[in-house]
């Protein structure tokens, strides 16, 4: 149904075809792999992970927390902005359905903003902020070496099974001293495997393939050739997943969590943030 709505074009300068969709390239040079892998999952247990809205992170029992993580990027975009000329290029890598696009590019001249699901690029075209939104392998990216000044990739790299080629993807088109915010799950620590093994189901249900601590993923980075300013855990709870979500809906609670956290169990996070250059 959506081909009704398609139209081909060619790149001037390799000649290859671009499908484009309700104005969305499609930037891949495999896309029947793609349609494929979409449909798969649409059958099985975890589809609601690449179908269900993000949108409600804003209102859900994690609002507080998803909060947090957005008041720490934005004081990193603030102090390497007045560190540089402007115009500064930013890239939403992996944008889902565009929820952090209306904040993010306040940031930037321009931003620009992709994924590999057509389903969450078609909702992300209907947020403002993104000069283009366009389809892309992460592992095979269609843009130039020393494209975007900033890259915001964020709670993605789990999802990716050869995470060490997206690294080296990330690293190619990210300019000098450009600046990498990547954001994971801190779910190789302690609590958060101790979560899984309580609730064995919820493990069915989600498609993270990489399960990462600080340090295994600052390893990781630097394998890729970044130099890591700083890693920031954010976000404390239980280890049991519904229960953590049914108490960190209140603020005072998360505000709590973050508090002692932060202070006795600095490695159980729920999030990491690094911050990194090239």
């Amino acid at each position: 149904m959506l081909r009704k709505n398609s139209y081909s074009c060619s790149c001037v300068g390799c000649g290859f075809d671009i499908l484009v969709t309700k104005g969305i390239p499609l930037l891949v040079k495999d896309r029947e792999r793609i349609d494929h892998l979409m449909n798969e999952v649409k059958r099985s247990s975890r589809a609601s992970w690449y179908e269900d809205s993000q949108l409600d992170q804003w209102h859900g029992p994690y609002r507080h927390h998803v909060k947090k993580r957005r008041r720490y990027v934005e004081n990193v975009l603030g102090s390497y902005i007045k560190q540089v000329e402007s115009p500064i290029i930013g890239l939403d890598l992996c944008c889902g359905d565009g929820g952090n696009l209306p904040w993010l590019s306040k940031h930037f001249s321009e931003i620009y903003a992709s994924d590999y699901n057509l389903l969450r690029l078609l909702r992300a075209s209907t947020v403002a902020g993104a000069k283009q939104i366009f389809m892309a392998d992460v592992t095979d990216y269609p843009v130039l070496d020393n494209s975007f000044d900033v890259i915001y990739f964020n709670h993605a790299l789990e999802h990716i099974p050869d995470d060490e080629k997206a690294l080296s993807e990330v690293y190619r088109i990210l300019k000098p001293r450009g600046l990498l915010i990547l954001g994971t799950p801190n779910e190789g620590a302690l609590f958060w495997q101790l979560a899984y093994h309580l609730q064995p189901k919820v493990r069915l249900r989600t498609d993270h393939v990489h399960f990462y601590t600080a340090e295994s993923l600052r390893k990781k980075c630097s394998k890729a050739g970044f130099v890591t300013q700083e890693v920031r855990p954010i976000g404390w709870g239980v280890p049991h997943w519904w229960l953590d979500s049914m108490i960190r809906r209140y603020k005072w609670v998360d505000d709590l969590f973050e508090m002692v956290g932060r202070q006795i169990l600095p490695s159980q996070a729920t999030s990491l943030y690094l911050v990194l250059y090239k």
